[in-house]
């Protein structure tokens, strides 16, 4: 249906598992299941991407979403909506800021030059993390390389990289919103567990990281929640960040960066605007808040944060 479709058309998968691994060729295209009707979180369940039998072991992200031939574009007409991408092992990939250097990136998903919408999807159980023959691995789940996607109302689970094992941002900019990150692990080269990321595109496009929970996420280097090094322009706000692991900084490492944190909910604390230090007061084993939650009504209270009183 891919190699069928054109700019603007959108494939309706009915549920089942699909075992191939994808690739938008470039086209702004919506690939969505029944969830884009129905709101139903069982065709998110039912609508399954397993990328664990890949035609070549390099080329083994779920879903490739790049524009070809270096041209960048920030065009976000190209979406993934309600699947469960599983089963991806990351693409062997020419780092264009270091070319001749190779990483195994994008376990799930692999986002270059291109600002696609990825958004109510389950990721869960992907890695980057083989790095035989190459310089290292990273992007568990998703990696985006000089790009700047919208990355909203996922989870993203147990997925692992040697950096970043949720989520990589490489001279990217983009919005990471509303998701639950747990439980991603990794970080043995460049550290970072949940969300690593590094530097700023050329034209210095920001980075909002807001309304995520993101918690019990592992790294062996320091920046177990969150990792950002020699980046600007990161907003870090009406986030839950708590119970991640790290040797250091487990929750938050910010590393020769300018970042605005605020309104977040931090363990261990973390100076800033509206920042508290507090349990979260989850109904485990979800991650809904008890009425009682101390985040209720915490976070920044502008209108665009949805944070509807009580």
């Amino acid at each position: 249906a891919i190699n069928a479709a054109q700019e603007g058309d959108t494939i309706l998968v009915s549920p089942g598992t699909y075992t191939e691994n994808i690739n938008f060729l470039g086209k702004g295209i919506v690939l969505t299941s029944n969830f884009i009707f129905s709101n139903d979180l069982n065709d998110i369940i039912s609508t399954i991407i397993d990328g664990s039998n890949p035609a070549d072991p390099d080329t083994a992200s779920c879903v490739l979403m790049y524009k070809p031939n270096n041209s960048f574009s920030d065009d976000s007409s190209a979406a993934l909506i309600g699947f469960t991408i599983t089963g991806g092992k990351g693409t062997a990939w020419n780092d264009e800021h270091a070319p001749g250097s190779f990483y195994r990136e994008g376990g799930g998903i692999l986002i270059q030059y291109w600002a696609p919408r990825i958004k109510f999807n389950i990721i869960r159980d992907n890695e980057a993390y083989d790095k035989a023959g190459l310089v290292s691995a990273g992007g568990g789940a998703i990696r985006c390389g000089d790009g700047n996607p919208l990355i909203e109302n996922n989870i993203i689970l147990h997925n692992r990289a040697r950096y970043g094992g949720g989520i990589v941002f490489n001279y990217s900019g983009g919005v990471i919103r509303n998701n639950i990150i747990d439980g991603n692990y990794g970080g043995e080269d460049y550290a970072g567990g949940g969300i690593w990321i590094l530097a700023n595109r050329f034209d210095n496009k920001i980075k909002i990281i807001e309304n995520n929970t993101i918690i019990h996420n592992t790294s062996v280097l320091p920046g177990g929640g969150v990792y950002m090094w020699g980046s600007t322009g990161n907003y870090v706000r009406n986030n839950i960040i708590w119970g991640n692991l790290a040797p250091s900084n487990p929750q938050l490492r910010v590393q020769s960066s300018q970042a605005q944190i605020i309104y977040n909910n931090i363990d261990g604390g973390f100076t800033g605007e509206g920042n508290i230090n507090l349990d979260p007061d989850f109904i485990l084993p979800v991650f809904y808040l008890n009425d009682t939650s101390p985040c209720i009504d915490a976070g920044k209270d502008s209108l665009i944060f949805n944070d509807v009183e009580d």
